[in-house]
């Protein structure tokens, strides 16, 4: 929530937050400073969220701690029913959660989502340039920049996870799928099942369902479950710091870039594996 924005910032703010106001503006910092964040789940991924939120100056972070009404850490039905809601009322869904190795984050701003990007400032060639094809072309000044007006387009959590594999356009695009995708169906499914995410007191036990679960969602979505391997099944246990720390780093500044509504948002998806110590960005939805 934003509330009205006071029409000056103090000079310990200022000198506070000077790298930030140099990096996306004044009015982006006022506007953070005038919003209000709820933050709902205070696992080993809320704390990082906490702490990049309240880093980048938001007026306030209330933090609520219930496993039955927690957006990191909730079972699918219940992220369903308040994507749907906030939705509703044109309030920006956050999710976002780390099961071993894996982290993932989802962003759902609405269906018209504005913002500025900072681009290089395109001359055009005056009248008084001389003749040819090249001095009638316009050229980049990158000493120089502008605030280009953008929109951006976000579907609900319910179109994201619920994508037709059957239609030829999905078949199409599903060697360049992330497979990170397919691997939250079945951690979702497993949380579901089980009221809890594997654990590795019950290591033998989680391992089998784990693997009986790949199997009954990528049948249900018409996709081979050799798509995921094996091999998903031994990182999948335990929340792990370093994966909290990137993911929650990158969910807190989407939150920053959407109160500020400055810069490109990731659209929709972002998942992170350790294994390969690297993150992607993908959408799943309607086009």
């Amino acid at each position: 929530m934003i509330e009205k924005e006071e029409t000056m910032i103090s000079e310990e703010e200022a000198a506070q937050y000077d790298r930030q106001i140099r990096l996306w503006g004044l009015e982006a910092q006022k506007r953070l400073r005038a919003s209000r964040v709820l933050l709902a789940g205070l696992g080993g991924l809320g704390a990082e969220i906490a702490k990049n939120l309240i880093l980048a100056g938001v007026k306030g972070v209330t933090l609520l701690d219930h496993k039955q009404v927690i957006l990191t850490g909730c079972p699918r039905d219940l992220m369903l029913r308040l994507d749907q809601l906030c939705s509703q009322n044109n309030i920006k869904v956050f999710c976002g959660d780390v099961c071993g190795y894996y982290g993932y984050m989802f962003t759902n701003l609405g269906p018209q989502y504005h913002y500025v990007e900072e681009k290089p400032k395109v001359v055009k060639p005056s009248r008084e340039s001389a003749d040819g094809p090249e001095s009638k072309k316009a050229k980049v000044d990158p000493s120089e920049t502008t605030m280009v007006k953008k929109m951006a387009s976000f579907c609900s959590l319910k179109q994201a996870l619920e994508v037709d594999w059957t239609s030829d356009q999905a078949k199409a695009s599903l060697k360049k799928t992330p497979v990170d995708y397919f691997l939250l169906q079945v951690l979702l499914k497993f949380r579901t099942d089980k009221g809890r995410d594997p654990e590795p007191s019950s290591y033998e036990e989680d391992s089998q369902a784990l693997r009986q679960i790949r199997d009954d969602v990528l049948e249900s979505l018409c996709v081979s479950p050799s798509l995921l391997s094996d091999h998903f099944i031994s990182f999948c246990f335990s929340e792990l710091s370093p994966v909290c720390a990137v993911v929650g780093g990158v969910l807190g500044q989407e939150v920053v870039k959407a109160l500020s509504q400055r810069d490109a948002p990731h659209r929709n998806f972002f998942f992170f594996d350790a294994c390969k110590g690297n993150g992607v960005v993908d959408y799943f939805g309607p086009n």
